[in-house]
């Protein structure tokens, strides 16, 4: 590879980007190899097992699911097609995506069962791969259409994948039945996964000789086993650096890398959850070290004034639980008797 003669430390940028897919997906081995069991029927000319892709952000679920695609693609001719249910959280919108990927004709109409339709008999001589990734987002009803009739489709197989399994236990029954996934946990990345990942990123991105091994180490040690944000906080520091008309990154650009990293998970984290998830953070934000019933009592009066329709107490008991998973808040038993606990901002 040939690098310009002025000092550009991120000579390669889009190989630091979030829609990168590399040549081979590391670390992810296992997991690689349950998708690929799963879906092996399907090249067989049979129905596939569905696949269920769950762990928290940044630990390869979507780079695992999309290069999976383009292996049945160039091995076997398989036809696949990626939506982010985020992006397009309805069934309709979902099947006007697919229909636009596979380019099918005549699927036009505004009608979720005329491009159903149109599908199935697009799908009648074909098979497809489709991958809903943040399978999370779309409402419960919305979900469980979509879920029901993909997996219904005879040539098809799904790869979902989303933060948690949690989700699937909460789609109705006729649909778990139907989609009968294998569920495969992605683990967080270990410090030395996270350094063989950007040192094989950074070997490509970066000009020779504006990185140490080091400062690599230091960046995967502080990413806490999230994958998208090392490679982010990498980004920024080449940036930075450039900026600075530096000829290396050095530990005060991945320090300011760092913060701007950890600000932009937080807040793709947030706009991926309801408004009411967002409130609660808001709340427990301004009254941090606040107890889980003086929490309650807070949103409520806050709906109040908000004239909004609060959520009922047991959903309240999830959202709290969401917001620890995803790593936003923290909570510990508080030292008094009963389940109340103590909940303050993720640091």
């Amino acid at each position: 590879m040939q690098w310009d003669d002025e000092k550009i430390i991120l000579a390669n940028p889009d190989i630091l980007s979030e829609t990168h897919l590399p040549p081979e997906i590391h670390a992810r081995e296992s997991q690689l190899k349950e998708t690929a069991i799963c879906l092996r029927p399907i090249t067989e000319g049979r129905k596939p097992m569905n696949c269920w892709l769950h762990g928290k952000p940044g630990v390869g679920k979507t780079a695992t699911a999309r290069w999976t695609l383009r292996k049945l693609d160039t091995e076997a001719g398989i036809t696949g097609v990626y939506v982010n249910c985020w992006e397009y959280p309805t069934f309709f919108a979902v099947l006007e995506r697919i229909a636009l990927q596979l380019r099918m004709l005549g699927a036009e109409k505004l009608s979720t069962s005329f491009k159903l339709e149109r599908l199935k008999k697009h799908l009648s001589n074909e098979r497809l791969v489709i991958v809903l990734d943040e399978i999370d987002q779309p409402p419960p009803k919305e979900r469980n259409a979509i879920l029901y009739n993909l997996s219904d489709l005879p040539t098809v197989g799904l790869i979902c994948a989303c933060n948690s399994q949690y989700v699937y236990f909460g789609v109705e029954e006729r649909v778990k039945s139907r989609l009968n996934p294998s569920r495969i946990l992605f683990e967080e990345y270990t410090p030395d996964e996270l350094f063989d990942i950007l040192d094989r990123r950074a070997r490509y991105a970066l000009a020779p000789g504006t990185y140490t091994e080091n400062l690599l180490r230091t960046i995967a040690g502080l990413a806490d086993g999230d994958a998208r944000i090392a490679i982010q906080t990498l980004k920024n520091a080449a940036y930075l650096a450039d900026n600075d008309d530096q000829k290396e990154i050095n530990s005060s650009h991945v320090k300011r890398a760092w913060n701007a990293a950890k600000d932009l998970k937080k807040t793709y984290l947030l706009r991926k959850l309801t408004d009411q998830h967002r409130l609660l953070y808001e709340l427990i934000a301004k009254n941090n070290k606040i107890m889980s019933g003086n929490l309650w009592r807070l949103y409520l009066k806050t709906c109040n004034t908000r004239k909004a329709k609060p959520i009922a107490v047991r959903t309240y008991s999830d959202y709290c639980n969401k917001l620890v998973e995803l790593g936003l808040v923290q909570a510990k038993r508080a030292a008094i008797q009963g389940k109340v606990r103590e909940f303050s901002i993720a640091q």
